[in-house]
């Protein structure tokens, strides 16, 4: 029997966008079989999720599970490094220096092999594909003779590291740990946007982690995002930044805009990685990016990459600025409100 869940949010908010991923991985978790995704025909589309033999209780109850799992798992534990005490996992922290501290690396990748490897004795996809996609510390890059971790991070983990902090303890931890006292109940009201429940601000609330501007936000909804950055791989480079799919541009550490997949008829979530991850949506992104800081670029083959594209199912794209703000040293970046494009 066909289960339906209408995400919180509508096509021009990029939370909505990364929670529809989110909850198409969280399904696909559950089972092998129908999943799709799409976004409606209403007048402010909002994205919808089909799952066969999946109900949307079960959904909600997945999340209570593996929040409880996850707070006591990978994202609790800490490394002690020379700068100081870190997830192995969080993409961006304080820079490791391994000519003074060369035990710092070793002690890191054990730290992050032995992660890796519980996760795929518990056979937790999930987990894997979030951590693929948030990116790693590239220990093999660096800006002279000064290394650059960064360069190996996902764009979209936009935690502001105010003070040290990182993604995994100051923020994925808090949230699992929280979620998994939620009920199923309203764990699935926030979801479907019939309550915004934000335990951790109000007006200037950060839950959101960037894919929209500081607000209350309800925390179920915000997980769901951040699962949905396992829907945009990284691909790692050894000369130059690692490329986030949708990020424009590619070779920049706080890029400007964000291009992001509309299909308006359903399509799985392997369909839609694949998309993000394709040449044709590179170009897009290339193409629009430009096009929105009013910069040259070259469009040839725009034409036939739209219409391979739109045989896919994908006529559209969302296309966000980047608003980046806060001190140099710890910038804040979020998503302003996005528009969409034809192709």
């Amino acid at each position: 029997m066909k289960q339906k869940i209408t995400v919180a949010g509508d096509i021009t908010s990029g939370l909505a966008h990364f929670a529809l991923a989110g909850l198409s991985l969280l399904a696909r978790s559950l089972t092998n079989s129908r999943i799709v995704t799409y976004w409606n025909q209403d007048p402010s589309p909002r994205g919808v999720l089909e799952v066969d033999d999946v109900d949307p209780e079960q959904l909600a109850e997945q999340i209570r599970i593996l929040s409880t799992r996850w707070a006591i798992g990978w994202t609790s534990v800490r490394v002690k490094y020379a700068e100081g005490t870190f997830s192995p996992i969080s993409p961006r922290f304080k820079a490791i220096d391994p000519q003074k501290h060369p035990d710092d690396w070793i002690e890191h990748q054990v730290a992050r092999t032995n992660i890796l490897d519980e996760l795929y004795k518990q056979d937790d996809m999930l987990a894997l594909q979030l951590i693929q996609g948030l990116g790693e510390a590239a220990y093999w890059r660096f800006d002279g003779k000064d290394p650059r971790p960064d360069h190996g991070a996902s764009r979209w983990e936009m935690k502001t590291r105010n003070r040290g902090e990182e993604f995994v303890s100051q923020k994925l931890f808090k949230y699992v740990e929280e979620l998994a006292e939620w009920s199923p109940d309203k764990i699935l009201s926030g979801i479907k946007g019939e309550s915004a429940t934000d335990p951790f601000g109000k007006e200037d609330s950060r839950t959101p982690s960037g894919f929209t501007p500081p607000g209350e936000t309800d925390l179920a909804l915000a997980f769901t995002a951040l699962l949905g950055i396992g829907q945009f791989p990284l691909t790692l480079r050894i000369d130059k930044m690692s490329v986030t799919p949708g990020a424009y541009p590619n070779s920049d550490l706080h890029p400007k805009v964000a291009v992001l997949p509309v299909s308006t008829v359903p399509i799985t979530p392997e369909r839609f990685e694949s998309i993000a991850l394709s040449k044709d949506w590179a170009i897009i992104t290339q193409v629009l990016g430009s096009r929105i800081l009013n910069r040259k670029c070259d469009a040839s083959g725009l034409e036939e990459t739209s219409t391979r594209l739109k045989q896919y199912g994908i006529p559209g794209a969302a296309v966000f600025r980047i608003h980046r703000g806060g001190s140099s040293t710890a910038p804040e970046r979020y998503f302003e409100k996005g528009k969409i494009h034809l192709l």
